[in-house]
């Protein structure tokens, strides 16, 4: 069977009497029937309503006519807007004889991944579609930076128990990384916002199951980023020492005006 991909299904409006499909539907399937069959399932009172464009391949990164906070989870199998799977989970059960035979030829998107620009905020990249990334940038990209490395040893614990005290934060994080996971990005695309470096793609796809594995499942501790070993005690010393700053006190205003060196003896008036 092949791999689920992302359709974006567009119907008829004037002949659509559910206004939840109006701007369009976003759901992820085998096949155009898997995916319209679905759809059908949230309709009760009737058929599906004429499909006019079908875009497959759709990517998140490009403009949609509706707001991405309200999309669900893109890479499970199922419908993601409206955000019906964030209540149902993956649709695990096949069945395509609810969809239409009458629809148009599928249009493929670009398959073209973006690259990242100069900052987070200021052009699309890959990690715009991970879901949720608004509010997960430090568990997602900040946490993981070179910067950061040998931090991660402490921001690792605080955010499993932050997944573990609260459930629905702990599945926002668990989508995202199944999503990276799913979407494997490169070691150049994964240094674009980290700047941290991996040897190869294998090294990289298993540092992110660790990760989750460690959030979310028993392994003891994540595999930890390239440069976060930590410092031997000699290498501690050291750095503690380079981080000291003595400076000399400041020269002491006299009563005339002088400018006395701290060194100086104090000097008697000519009065005395």
């Amino acid at each position: 069977m092949t791999a689920p991909r992302r359709y974006w299904i567009e119907f008829d409006r004037q002949e659509c009497s559910d206004a939840r499909f109006w701007q369009g539907v976003g759901v992820t399937g085998f096949d155009v029937p898997d995916c319209l069959s679905m759809v059908a399932d949230l309709v009760h009172d009737g058929p599906l309503p004429p499909v006019r464009r079908i875009t497959v391949d759709i990517s998140l990164a490009e403009p949609l006519p509706v707001n991405r906070r309200y999309l669900g989870v893109p890479v499970w199998r199922g419908v993601w807007y409206p955000a019906v799977n964030l209540g149902t989970g993956p649709t695990h059960g096949i069945d395509r004889r609810g969809a239409p035979s009458d629809y148009p030829t599928p249009v493929t998107a670009s398959g073209r991944r973006v690259r990242a620009s100069e900052t987070l905020r200021m052009r699309t990249t890959w990690w715009d579609e991970i879901p949720h990334i608004d509010g997960l940038l430090w568990p997602l990209v900040d946490m993981h930076r070179a910067e950061n490395g040998r931090g991660m040893r402490l921001s690792a614990p605080a955010l499993r128990a932050a997944c573990a005290t609260d459930p629905t934060y702990g599945d926002m994080v668990r989508e995202a990384l199944d999503y990276m996971i799913t979407w494997r990005p490169t070691p150049d695309e994964w240094f674009d916002p980290t700047e941290t470096r991996f040897a190869d793609q294998r090294d990289l796809d298993e540092y992110l199951r660790a990760f989750r594995d460690y959030l979310f499942g028993t392994r003891p501790e994540p595999i930890y980023p390239p440069g976060s070993e930590p410092l031997s005690p000699e290498d501690e010393y050291l750095r503690a020492v380079r981080r000291l700053v003595i400076t000399r006190p400041a020269p002491i205003d006299a009563p005339g005006g002088e400018r006395l060196s701290p060194d100086a003896k104090p000097r008697l008036s000519r009065d005395e």
